[in-house]
């Protein structure tokens, strides 16, 4: 069930400038992506992101859920969209659960909602990303709403 309260799950979203790490995916595969990324759920569920024009995530819809999210989604412009995928470190499987990431370029202001019932996030979360300190490895955005040192 979606948290309908006011306060929101502990969350920590991560984005990568895709063409800072080179345009390819594998062998040879070219990344269409702008940004890929990282979202952290309540300190230990990590999923991930690749953020693509509206016309070209909403043709990477398989699902019937991603199928009922496009029926609800309005294509904007300046904004990037991507599915979510749940990442196991343990074992490094990947696989999409019904959610959305969207990122308004312009204003940078963020929504996530990932409905993973069977690792326990369920939730909608209304951000604003922030640039970070551009250096070897870091993010370029970074949205928040928790004190990241305490994870």
């Amino acid at each position: 069930m979606l948290n309908k309260e006011n306060t929101q799950s502990p969350i920590a979203v991560r984005l990568f400038d895709n063409n800072k790490y080179g345009t390819t995916h594998g062998k040879g595969l070219y990344r269409k992506a702008i940004y890929n990324g990282t979202i952290e759920t309540n300190g230990h569920n990590k999923y991930l992101v690749d953020l693509y024009s509206y016309d070209e995530w909403a043709n990477m819809a398989k699902t019937d859920e991603q199928m009922e999210i496009l029926a609800n989604v309005e294509s904007q412009s300046d904004a990037l969209y991507s599915w979510v995928k749940h990442y196991d470190p343990n074992t490094k499987e990947k696989f999409t659960v019904p959610g959305i990431c969207r990122l308004d370029t312009e204003s940078l202001d963020m929504t996530v909602l990932i409905c993973d019932e069977e690792h326990g996030t369920a939730d909608t979360w209304e951000l604003k990303a922030k640039p970070c300190r551009q250096g070897s490895k870091s993010p370029q955005l970074l949205a928040t709403n928790v004190d990241l040192s305490s994870w």
